[in-house]
């Protein structure tokens, strides 16, 4: 996969990416040279996620979240902004 040019590059977060098709999407977004922040409850799932993503030279993090909790998305949403001062695209996988 090529990377794209740094003032396309999106950030990206991805609910419900520890299983389904979340890994996959997330890999290949991160492989286009986006931002992934990946959610779901699976922490440990996440955590290896996120380190597969960074060795293959991908830009990823994770945080906990429960779907079904309203709350949690909005923090979730949060999150993101508060570090990337902004968020591009929401995928919800769950």
């Amino acid at each position: 996969m090529t990377a794209i040019a740094q003032t396309n590059r999106k950030v990206i977060l991805i609910a419900g990416a520890s299983r389904g098709s979340g890994p996959a999407t997330a890999r290949q977004l991160a492989g286009e040279g986006h931002h992934v922040v990946l959610g779901a409850l699976r922490s440990s799932k996440l955590q290896a996620l996120v380190a597969e993503i960074r060795k293959a030279g991908g830009s990823a993090e994770w945080y906990a979240l429960d779907v079904s909790r309203p709350e949690q998305m909005r923090e979730f949403l949060a999150f993101a902004e508060d570090v990337h001062k902004r968020v591009d695209v929401v995928i919800n996988n769950a």
